[in-house]
């Protein structure tokens, strides 16, 4: 008894042995398999990162290539731009009017930002300042409009020719009536 005993001990440890061996290699392949298809996986996605990275990158580069172009188109427009704007000045230049507007206006820029700089390093500049000498500017403005507007039109009979820009924006105007 003793020794069918130690014979089925074996044959279950034989048995054992085999079903663990068998196990094993299962084991072995599942994750061979799964190692092989991760691996799949993996070169899958680097892949489509590849073609995001080349997608993304002619598309930055194509923005680039179109924002280069209109900002060299802006540019020759405005370099035109001031061109002309500078010509019509020196066409005016003996014009006592635009001459007087011109200094007008660089003083008053100049003074303007020195004062606004102060008001600043002062620690006194506020949105209140702001609007105020906004309005201030503006109302200059308009009353330097009205003035030129009558030198010019006594300087030359005719339609004031000197302000054809500025005086085209206004005409819109000329049919409603202020009451005061």
């Amino acid at each position: 008894m003793a020794h069918e005993a130690e014979d089925k001990a074996r044959e279950t440890s034989a048995k054992a042995s085999q079903k663990t061996k068998e196990t094993s290699a299962e084991a072995d392949q599942k994750a061979s398999e799964a190692s092989s298809k991760a691996s799949g996986k993996a070169k899958e996605f680097s892949e489509y990162v590849s073609e995001k990275s080349d997608e993304l990158s002619k598309e930055a580069g194509d923005k680039y290539n179109k924002a280069k172009k209109n900002a060299t188109r802006n540019y020759k427009e405005g370099k035109e731009e001031a061109k002309e704007k500078g010509n019509e000045l020196s066409r005016n230049s003996d014009n006592p009017v635009v001459v007087g507007n011109a200094v007008i206006i660089g003083v008053g820029s100049v003074a303007l930002g020195f004062s606004a700089y102060q008001k600043y390093a002062q620690g006194e500049l506020s949105w209140k300042l702001a609007g105020i000498t906004a309005a201030a500017v503006g109302a200059f403005a308009v009353g330097d409009y009205h003035v030129s507007h009558n030198l010019v039109s006594q300087r030359a009979p005719g339609p004031p020719h000197s302000f054809p820009d500025f005086d085209a924006g206004f005409n819109q105007f000329r049919h409603l009536k202020i009451r005061a």
